[in-house]
């Protein structure tokens, strides 16, 4: 089935399920590129318009949970901390399964990149101070290694655990630092 009038987002959304999917029957690294488009009813040539690797499949995924969970968030002056944390835990928790099949793929370090880019670290730390650009980058780092971590406990804890577990050390200044769009 070949897909159309379909826009750029929907069609990568398609090669990315199919990634999914295709990983649940085989090793990541056997998985082909004609494969993938096949599953996901594209041409190849769709493959190479959206995407270079299949680990960018990986880093748009990601990309997707995380705007899932941040789109509602555009005043950070005003945000709540609990629940700001609370929907990036309950995103990623409602991703379970396609989250555990990332990381025991061990892909789930393209999680980093797509985190800075999603508070975007390399736009906002020439506006900062040093020691700004420092604390920003620990915040982003932070919210990396916690949802690693939690990969490897298999993500046994509940989004409303992890947010309780975070309000206990974070920083009330800490969402003064990032963006989102």
């Amino acid at each position: 089935m070949r897909r159309k009038n379909t826009t750029h987002e929907m069609m990568m959304g398609y090669m990315a399920t199919a990634l999914l999917e295709l990983m649940l029957e085989k090793d990541y690294t056997k998985i082909s590129i004609g494969e993938i488009a096949k599953k996901a009813g594209v041409d190849r040539s769709s493959y190479y318009r959206h995407f270079k690797s299949k680990e960018d499949i990986i880093s748009f995924f990601f990309y997707m949970v995380l705007k899932e969970s941040l789109d509602g968030y555009t005043n950070l002056s005003s945000i709540d901390f609990t629940l700001y944390i609370h929907s990036i835990y309950t995103a990623f928790f409602n991703y379970k399964n396609e989250i555990l099949l990332i990381h025991y793929a061990n892909l789930s370090f393209l999680l980093l990149d797509v985190l800075s880019k999603r508070f975007q670290f390399s736009e906002l730390a020439t506006q900062f101070p040093l020691t700004k650009q420092y604390e920003l980058s620990y915040i982003i780092g932070g919210i990396y290694n916690n949802l690693i971590f939690w990969m490897s406990r298999d993500m046994k804890e509940t989004p409303d655990e992890l947010t309780e577990i975070a309000l206990r050390f974070r920083n009330e200044d800490s969402l003064s630092l990032l963006s989102l769009r």
